[in-house]
């Protein structure tokens, strides 16, 4: 298996290559499993690589449409989570602000695309975990509510 550190705005990932083949590869990264397919490697054919093979360490195995990541618990509080991996362009309230649930918190490009992402409750933004140009995982906490 092999394995990298790269460094994506400021942010260290270490990524392991679980599987790799001519159109699919298996990565971890920073612990969360990931199945990509592979468009164009700039090779005619790839090979096909496999590590050892080894299990896949993981606490329980999720459901399907379930994230394998668990997002660090906030006790005692609400909290707003990416939907899916992304990058934060904007960052729509301040620390302190009455938030409603429905509302535009934060704006993250994900998949090529602006989303929205809104609060699912009422409250007071306590918290927030991110900055403009972070890039986060799904599930990951943006945004704590009091």
């Amino acid at each position: 298996m092999k394995e990298i550190t790269l460094e994506i705005n400021g942010k260290e990932y270490k990524v392991k290559v679980e599987e790799f083949g001519a159109e699919r590869a298996r990565l971890s990264v920073n612990g969360m499993e990931y199945n990509v397919g592979l468009k164009d490697l700039g090779e005619p054919k790839a090979l096909d690589i496999r590590p050892s093979a080894r299990p896949v360490k993981r606490e329980t195995t999720p459901s399907q449409g379930e994230s394998l990541r668990k997002p660090k618990e906030v006790v005692g509080s609400g909290h707003v989570t990416a939907p899916l991996p992304g990058l934060i362009l904007e960052i729509m309230v301040k620390e302190g602000d009455q938030v409603k649930a429905g509302q535009d918190v934060v704006i993250m490009e994900a998949m090529k695309m602006e989303n929205e992402v809104q609060s699912t409750q009422e409250g007071t933004v306590k918290e927030i975990k991110v900055k403009r140009g972070d890039s986060v995982y799904e599930g990951d906490i943006l945004i704590v509510l009091e």
